[in-house]
């Protein structure tokens, strides 16, 4: 009888333990909140994105001089060059280049060869702006190609040596005749060629009062074709530089940004 107590009264005892437990979860899921869940195609659009820059097709037209040509002359060089360049600037990333420029010469060798010409030369190509997804939109790193063409003429001439013992002037022993001896004549003006190439171009441009600018490229200078005189090369070839199947160049400009 004693033990039919107690097995009554400890089944009691675990109801009446089971019976709060459910009261007590149904209370605190009473009390708590309910969120609804947001689903995450809702989640993004609710996030605000920010409003993206929008670059115009068209962002001006520049008109720049080169200055080195003129200032390596004063300082000495054998050949003056000078250039115009206009350029334009698409969605501040691509820029189209046509430059055109005129170069001169007129010097000899320590052999007493005398080189005489002046021509035009034109160059053609395009630009990419690197910083063009920077903020800062006044200035340019670039990097670019240029296709350039230049028909030139040219005199080339045997120049007589002086004579520093007896006075007066030497044949040129540059061109004796190992044969029959005496000076061969050398004068042959209007020589006419022509030459192509290509370059390679980096550089960059800074914005330095309102719309002036200024800026430095390197160029890299490789031949692509040339047709020259039987008699002899052009000693200097105009936006080329020294005859040769590559070549280096530097071009320091000041540029203008036109106000439309």
């Amino acid at each position: 009888m004693v033990r039919k107590i107690l097995n009554y009264s400890t089944a009691s005892a675990i109801s009446f333990i089971l019976i709060l437990l459910v009261v007590g979860t149904s209370v605190c899921a009473q009390q708590r909140p309910y969120v609804n869940p947001t689903p995450k195609r809702d989640q993004k659009k609710n996030v605000k994105e920010e409003p993206k820059e929008i670059v115009p097709l068209y962002n001006g037209t520049y008109v720049g001089v080169d200055i080195f040509g003129i200032g390596s002359k004063l300082f000495g060089g054998d050949f003056l060059s000078s250039e115009v360049n206009v350029t334009v600037n698409l969605k501040n990333k691509f820029l189209p280049t046509a430059e055109v420029g005129f170069g001169t010469t007129d010097t000899w060798n320590d052999t007493g060869i005398h080189y005489k010409g002046s021509s035009p030369f034109f160059r053609i190509g395009m630009d990419y702006n690197t910083m063009s997804k920077k903020k800062e939109k006044n200035s340019y790193l670039y990097v670019g190609l240029r296709y350039a063409f230049c028909p030139m003429k040219y005199d080339i001439s045997s120049l007589p040596i002086p004579d520093t013992e007896f006075g007066g002037s030497m044949e040129n022993p540059s061109l004796m005749d190992p044969i029959w001896g005496g000076s061969v004549p050398y004068d042959y003006a209007g020589l006419k060629a022509t030459m192509q190439w290509f370059e390679i171009v980096a550089g960059v441009r800074v914005k330095i009062y309102k719309n002036f600018y200024m800026g430095w490229a390197l160029r890299m200078k490789y031949r692509l074709s040339a047709s020259v005189s039987e008699h002899g090369n052009p000693w200097m070839v105009p936006g080329f530089g020294k005859y040769s199947s590559k070549n280096m160049g530097i071009t320091y400009t000041l540029t203008y940004k036109l106000p439309y």
